[in-house]
């Protein structure tokens, strides 16, 4: 990872997607009130830049600096973002870092996302949806798991088609779907994660399907930026 313990940018691709409309100007005081624990413990170890042009996000991945882009919203994974998503491949290829999270699993949907990392190469793709506790996975490598919590409740897109060893957090077999309507059911398939990270080329490719911005996962996205203490 290419941060320099300084910079870190932050794009929310949703924007490249919308470029100029309205809804844009709404939108963003919901994203900062959602996720202002986890800015504010970003912008405490690196420098935060937000892109929101898709000229500028092009820019970056073309540049011979790699610091780690957050893909806060499912703009790349939209069919008029194919170009875009060219140059992120080579951007991680090349040493960079790029994690999708934060909206993506909430806006991106099942097909887009198999049809985006297909793009990279590799087999990840939506899985289940719901609200289950998981343990972190100690037989990952690419994170630094002694400053993650061991264990917390969270409700996620989970991926499919992950290998153990890029799964950060997996559940277990005491693990129970929650739910406010139906009664806990076992979680059949132990192999799906609601974060993933792995190496790619140079640099790393991770995923991140909380969507309800829990704490916990704040120490997660530390993590993947390499800046967890």
């Amino acid at each position: 990872m290419n941060l320099d313990n300084e910079d870190l940018s932050h794009s929310r691709f949703r924007s490249v997607e919308h470029n100029n409309q309205p809804s844009l100007r709404l939108y963003k005081p919901w994203f900062d009130e959602m996720y202002q624990s986890l800015l504010t413990e970003l912008k405490a170890k690196a420098n935060v830049t937000e892109i929101t042009e898709k000229a500028a996000a092009s820019a970056l991945f073309s540049s011979d600096h790699k610091p780690v882009v957050l893909a806060a919203d499912a703009g790349l994974a939209r069919k008029e973002s194919s170009e875009l998503v060219t140059k992120a491949i080579q951007f991680v290829k090349d040493g960079g870092t790029l994690v999708f999270g934060l909206q993506f699993p909430s806006f991106a949907t099942p097909p887009e996302i198999k049809h985006l990392f297909k793009a990279f190469g590799i087999p990840w793709e939506s899985g289940d949806y719901h609200l289950t506790t998981f343990d972190v996975n100690t037989a990952i490598k690419t994170v630094k798991t002694a400053g993650l919590v061991r264990g917390y409740s969270q409700k996620a897109l989970h991926l499919s088609n992950v290998e153990e060893y890029e799964a950060v957090y997996l559940p277990m077999s005491r693990s129970r779907i929650q739910s406010m309507v139906f009664y806990p059911s076992r979680v059949e398939d132990l192999t799906q994660t609601p974060a993933a990270f792995r190496d790619y080329g140079k640099g790393k490719l991770g995923y991140l399907g909380d969507v309800n911005a829990e704490v916990e996962t704040n120490k997660v996205v530390l993590a993947m930026c390499g800046l967890l203490d």
